[in-house]
């Protein structure tokens, strides 16, 4: 089976009709989408800025401890919901230049984050408290707040391209 075979099959499944055709499905996975952004992206920058030296008298563990379940959270409210919305209108949606950039770059930010927390972050006891984290923790911090507010606005972007 070709790519837009995959891609007319996943159009024509339930969940992607209901999401396309139901009045009120549409918007309610869109504002789940957004809310799921949101909770994602506000734990990720809380705890990004942190790594690059804002504050510093919140030890980094104590913050990962709290936020970093909030941006798993939000990812997977955004995944799902993003994942309905694609399936909506794979079809269209698949060969958009701003999809397929934004997609490159969640695998982008999602190898940012594994590199970080199977590399530095695992040393985190070593400089915990310390105002300025390794370069490497602030070169991963600095990389995830470029890469996921184009993400965000490589989504925008799919329904003007």
């Amino acid at each position: 089976m070709t790519l837009d075979g995959v891609l007319a099959w996943l159009e024509a499944t339930a969940p992607a009709a209901a999401v396309r055709d139901g009045r009120r499905i549409y918007p309610l996975t869109e504002s789940a989408h957004l809310v799921g952004l949101a909770t994602m992206f506000g734990a990720i920058a809380l705890f990004d800025l942190r790594l690059l030296g804002a504050s510093r008298h919140l030890p980094v563990s104590a913050l990962a401890r709290h936020a970093l379940p909030w941006s798993r959270a939000g990812f997977a409210l955004t995944a799902l919901s993003g994942s309905l919305l694609f399936a909506a209108n794979a079809t269209q949606v698949a060969h958009n230049t701003a999809f397929q950039v934004k997609i490159l770059l969640i695998g982008a930010a999602g190898l940012n984050i594994l590199l970080f927390h199977t590399g530095v972050f695992r040393t985190v006891r070593d400089w915990d408290t310390a105002a300025r984290p390794p370069p490497s923790a602030r070169a991963a911090a600095a990389v995830s707040l470029t890469t996921w507010p184009i993400v965000i606005i490589c989504g925008r972007l799919i329904a003007y391209t």
